[in-house]
C-alpha cells in the first residue's frame, strides 16, 4: 500500500508526458479530459515483487507466472498500441491454458450447481470461465474506481479463506495485491488521475480468478466447485453474459463497444458517478455474503439466494427508473428542517469538543496501560512511519485527501501497535439487558450516534461545502462491512479482532474528518497527533 501510494504520482507523470493517456469520446467514456492508464503496470510491478521476495518457490507456480505475464503483455500492447477482440481472445486463451497448468494436479472433477463434470469436459468449462472472467473484469472498467472496488473486495474475502485454508502463496499474492488496490484507489477513485487500463483490468481479472478457482478446490476430495466463483462474482459475470446477449439479439457485433453495462446504466438514471460506483460496490458485497454463505453453510440456500439476487441485474434499467420514480424525501426533509437549532449548536459547541477529548484520553489510556505496546509489529510500524513521514514532508501541501488517508493508516498503526485485545474488552461494568461494558463498545457507542447525528444534520451544522467522503472513503467502509461479514461467517480464529480493530480505526477517522470539517484549521493538528501517538508508542517499546 505504501509502495504504490510512493510511486504511483511519478507514474503518472510519465504517462502524461508519453501520452499513454485515454481520450474522452465524448460517447461511451465518461471523463472529460485526458487521464493516464495503463494503471495496471503498478500492480504488476507489486505482484512480480511480492513473488519474487516473499514466496521462493517460484518453479512450482511457473506456469501460473507464465499466465500472469502473457494477460499482462496483452493489456499493455492494446493500451499501447490497441488490439482486436480475436488477438485479445487468443492471448486470453493461452493465459487461461497456463492457469489450468498449473491448476490440473490439484483437482479430478469439476461441478456447476450439482452437475459433476469429468475432467475433459471440465477443462473445456473451465477455460471459457477464465477467459470469460477476465472480459467481464475488462467491460466492468468504465467508471472511476469501480473495478478496484470490486477487486478490493474480492481479494479482501479470499484473503481470509486463504488464511483459513493456510494457503500460504494465495496469502502473498492476495495480501500484497489487497494493499496495492487500497494505495491505488487514492489516485484511481472518483476523480481518477489514472486508469487500469487494459492491462490492469485483464490482469486484475486473471488474480481474481486464479485466488478464487485455487479455494474453490476441495484438497480431500480433489473436486473443483465452479458455483462458489460463479456467485461471487456475479455482478461482472451476469452483466458481461447480459449485455452480449443483446447486441447478438438486435443484431449488433457482440463485442461492439456501448453503453448498455451495468454502470452506464445506473449512471444514465441521473445518479452521480460515485454514487453509481456504491451500489455496484454494495450490490457486489452482497453477492459475496451469498458466497460465503454457500461455501460454509448451505449449498442449497446459497444457490437459491443467488436465483434471487440475480433477477435485478437483468431488470436493472426498469427497476431503478420504478425506485427513482416513486421517491419521496419531503417528510424526511421536514422533519430535518422542524428540528430545534439550539440542540444542533449545543452538539456543535459542546459534544464534539467533549467526545474530541474522550478519544485523546483513551489513546492515551491505552498508550500508558499495563499491557503497554507489543513488540512484533514494531520494527514494519518503523518502516511504514518513516516512509509516510518523508512522504508527507514532500506531499502534504499537495493533497487534504492524502493527509486524512495518512490519519487514518496512523490511527491504525497506533491498535495494531498496542495490545488493545487484552485492554479494549475488557469488563468496565454489568449493563441491564445489553450485558458487559467494554471499551471498545464505550467508544463505538459513544461515536456512533454522534457520526449520525452530523450526517443527518449536517448542511445545519456547518456551512461548509463539498463531499464528505471521497471515493476511496467509500471503498474503506465497503471493506470494513466486508470484513465485518467475513468475521462472523468465516470460522477464522480471533478475526474480530481484525474486524474490530479495522472498525474502531475508520470510527475515530470519521470523527476526525467531522472535526476538520467543521473546523478546516484542526486538520495540522490532528495530522501532527496521529504521528505522535505511533512514534510515542515505538519509544515506549524501545525505552522498555
Amino acid at each position: 500500500m505504501v509502495g504504490t501510494i510512493f510511486i504511483t504520482p511519478p507514474f503518472i507523470d510519465l504517462f502524461n508526458r508519453i501520452k499513454i493517456v485515454d481520450i474522452p469520446d465524448g460517447k461511451r467514456k465518461l471523463h472529460s479530459a485526458p487521464v493516464p492508464r495503463m494503471g495496471g503496470l503498478l500492480l504488476f510491478l507489486i505482484f512480480l515483487t511480492s513473488i519474487f521476495v516473499f514466496y521462493g518457490d517460484i518453479n512450482s507456480i511457473k506456469y501460473y507466472l507464465f499466465g500472469a505475464i502473457v494477460i499482462f503483455s496483452l493489456g499493455a500492447y492494446d493500451d499501447l498500441l490497441g488490439s482486436g477482440w480475436l488477438l485479445k481472445f487468443v492471448y486470453q486463451t493461452v493465459a487461461a491454458s497456463q492457469l489450468l497448468l498449473f491448476l490440473l494436479p490439484k483437482f479430478s472433477s469439476l461441478t456447476l450447481f450439482t452437475i459433476e463434470f469429468s475432467i475433459v469436459p471440465g477443462i473445456f468449462i473451465l477455460v471459457l470461465f477464465i477467459v470469460g472472467t477476465i472480459n467481464a473484469f475488462n467491460l466492468l472498467d468504465g467508471l472511476d474506481g469501480l473495478v478496484s472496488g470490486i477487486s478490493l473486495l474480492v481479494f479482501t474475502l479470499l484473503f481470509f479463506i486463504s488464511l483459513n485454508l493456510l494457503d500460504t502463496f494465495s496469502l502473498v499474492v492476495l495480501s500484497s495485491i489487497t494493499g496495492c488496490l487500497i494505495g491505488f484507489l487514492k489516485y484511481n477513485a472518483f476523480p481518477a488521475r489514472i486508469f487500469l487500463g487494459d492491462s490492469g483490468s485483464f490482469f486484475l481479472g486473471y488474480l481474481i480468478v486464479s485466488a478464487v478457482l485455487i479455494v474453490s478446490i476441495d484438497k480431500t476430495s480433489e473436486v473443483l466447485d465452479l458455483t462458489f466463483p460463479v456467485i461471487l462474482l456475479a455482478v461482472p459475470i451476469a452483466d458481461t453474459l447480459k449485455v452480449l446477449f443483446e447486441r447478438t439479439l438486435s443484431g449488433k457485433h457482440p463485442f461492439a463497444a456501448d453503453r448498455t453495462h451495468i454502470h452506464h446504466i445506473v449512471y444514465s438514471k441521473n445518479i452521480t458517478h460515485q454514487t453509481t460506483v456504491l451500489i455496484i460496490t454494495i450490490y457486489s458485497l452482497m453477492f459475496a455474503a451469498n458466497a460465503i454463505i454457500y461455501m460454509f453453510y448451505s449449498k442449497t440456500g446459497g444457490i437459491l439466494i443467488f436465483l434471487i439476487m440475480i433477477i435485478p441485474l437483468l431488470f436493472a434499467s426498469k427497476i431503478l427508473q420504478y425506485m427513482i420514480d416513486r421517491e419521496k424525501l419531503l417528510v424526511y426533509g421536514r422533519a430535518v428542517n422542524k428540528f430545534p437549532q439550539f440542540l444542533i449548536n449545543y452538539f456543535k459547541s459542546g459534544v464534539i469538543p467533549l467526545v474530541g477529548l474522550f478519544i485523546v484520553y483513551y489513546f492515551i489510556y491505552l498508550l500508558f496501560s499495563e499491557y503497554g505496546p507489543i513488540a512484533e509489529f514494531l520494527i514494519p510500524s518503523f518502516i511504514i512511519v518513516g516512509l509516510l513521514l518523508i512522504f508527507t514532508t514532500v506531499n502534504y501541501n499537495k493533497s487534504k485527501i492524502l493527509t486524512d488517508i495518512i490519519v487514518f493508516i496512523n490511527i491504525l498503526i497506533f491498535f495494531i501497535i498496542n495490545h488493545t485485545g487484552d485492554v479494549l474488552y475488557q469488563d468496565i461494568s454489568e449493563l441491564p439487558i445489553l450485558g458487559n461494558l467494554t471499551y471498545h463498545l464505550l467508544l463505538v457507542g459513544i461515536l456512533l450516534p454522534v457520526i449520525g447525528f452530523f450526517l443527518i444534520f449536517r448542511e445545519r451544522i456547518t456551512s461548509q461545502n463539498g463531499r464528505f467522503f471521497t471515493g476511496l472513503e467509500f471503498i474503506i467502509i465497503l471493506v470494513v462491512l466486508l470484513l465485518s461479514i467475513t468475521a462472523n461467517l468465516i470460522p477464522v480464529t480471533k478475526s474480530y479482532l481484525i474486524t474490530d480493530t479495522i472498525f474502531r480505526s475508520f470510527l475515530i477517522y470519521t470523527f476526525y474528518k467531522i472535526l476538520v470539517y467543521i473546523q478546516p484549521r484542526s486538520r495540522i493538528y490532528i495530522f501532527i497527533f496521529s504521528f505522535l501517538i505511533v512514534i510515542s508508542s515505538q519509544i515506549i517499546l524501545l525505552v522498555s
